[in-house]
């Protein structure tokens, strides 16, 4: 399989953060390590605007640097252009794309290498046409504790049309997308425009090696996890 990091240098949430320092490495830099000492990635693209991380990664062995336009560094930009913008540079060099794509964001750093091996072949098994990693919603985090709340009104409606019971432990299992693995076939990425289908398998993370940085709390959690050992990421190079 081929794997994407499209590392972008803008960011709303936390400006900067795939090159913001976690126990002395750049964020981006997990899931570059992951990439590399996985058994079945065939080849690494990075995708980037920040020209602080391609100067990390131009010359890396292995790894091919491709310098996005700003045109795919907007706000309203899909990850799926990106994609096939990296594409695009990858076969103008004569290289083959495989029969299977890996989306990797560099906003996952606890994905680890046996993650991204299992999940391919979990993916080749199945048979399937997409495939995306997710963690059970548990807790708090179960859409039946959920609720709207519209702008300027202090009443709250449910989430779910019909909550479930109460006790926690009666509530449906669910799963929530965490963003860490996105493998689609490479026949349904050209011929969709699409990086997941409807019905994509699941392959199933614990929620401590789920944590996708959106907003500064969640860089907050990652650096503590990993700079404390308590979750497994992958060590340094």
């Amino acid at each position: 399989m081929l794997a994407i990091i499209p590392a972008r240098a803008g960011s709303k949430g936390v400006p900067g953060k795939n090159k913001a320092l976690i126990a002395g490495r750049p964020l981006v830099d997990y899931t570059v390590t992951a990439l590399e000492r996985a058994r079945l990635v065939s080849g690494i693209i990075l995708s980037t605007d920040d020209q602080d991380i391609l100067a990390l990664y131009r010359d890396r062995e292995g790894l091919f640097a491709v310098d996005r336009p700003k045109r795919l560094a907007e706000d309203d930009t899909t990850t799926a252009d990106v994609v096939a913008h990296a594409l695009d540079a990858w076969q103008a060099l004569g290289r083959d794309v495989p029969d299977a794509l890996f989306v990797a964001q560099p906003i996952t750093p606890l994905r680890t290498s046996a993650d991204i091996d299992a999940a391919y072949e979990l993916f080749k098994r199945s048979g399937c046409e997409s495939l995306i990693s997710a963690c059970r919603a548990e807790g708090i985090r179960h859409p039946s504790g959920m609720y709207r709340l519209k702008e300027g009104e202090q009443r709250a409606t449910p989430y779910l049309a019909h909550p479930e019971p109460t006790r926690r432990q009666d509530f449906e299992t669910v799963y929530q997308r965490n963003g860490a693995v996105y493998l689609v076939t490479t026949e349904f990425f050209f011929r969709t425009g699409r990086l997941r289908s409807d019905d994509p398998v699941i392959y199933g993370m614990p929620w401590e090696r789920s944590i996708n940085i959106d907003v500064p709390g969640d860089f907050l959690i990652a650096k503590a996890l990993i700079e404390s050992g308590l979750a497994g990421s992958e060590p340094g190079s």
